[in-house]
């Protein structure tokens, strides 16, 4: 092998190393999951126009939402706060800062801020272009 070859290989291994030494990003997964909050199975999805929405969401203390369903996916991150949901049939789940929410689909629910400080929430939807984020009861 000529020196020039030697050369070039020495200079991607030594770029390579630096390159991977200086990579210091994080990453945790915070959801993997193939259900909701109350194990009902994500089915196939058909989405011909999807369409990706995401809300900043503050819920007051002692703040209640509606009862509303959701016909699509959606995923809650609770930024800050505590977070209780409850279904029609009065299935609960607490969540905290820092906790993920698989949303239920097309079950009646509502949120209530169940803290002493505002819950603050990033909330991503994945469905068909045009169908409504939530629907009230």
């Amino acid at each position: 092998m000529n020196k020039a070859i030697k050369l070039v290989i020495t200079l991607f291994v030594m770029i390579l190393c630096t390159t991977i030494s200086a990579y210091s990003a994080e990453k945790n997964v915070l959801l993997k999951t193939t259900s909701t909050w109350d194990n009902a199975n994500y089915k196939k999805l058909k989405i011909k126009k999807p369409e990706v929405t995401v809300l900043k969401i503050i819920i007051n203390v002692n703040e209640e939402l509606p009862m509303h369903k959701h016909d699509l996916v959606n995923i809650a991150y609770v930024k800050k706060g505590i977070l209780t949901v409850i279904t029609d049939d009065n299935k609960e789940i607490t969540l905290h800062e820092g906790e993920v929410l698989p949303e239920l689909i097309g079950k009646y629910h509502y949120g209530k801020n169940t803290g002493n400080e505002p819950v603050e929430l990033i909330v991503f939807y994945i469905g068909e272009k045009g169908t409504p984020l939530s629907v009230n009861k």
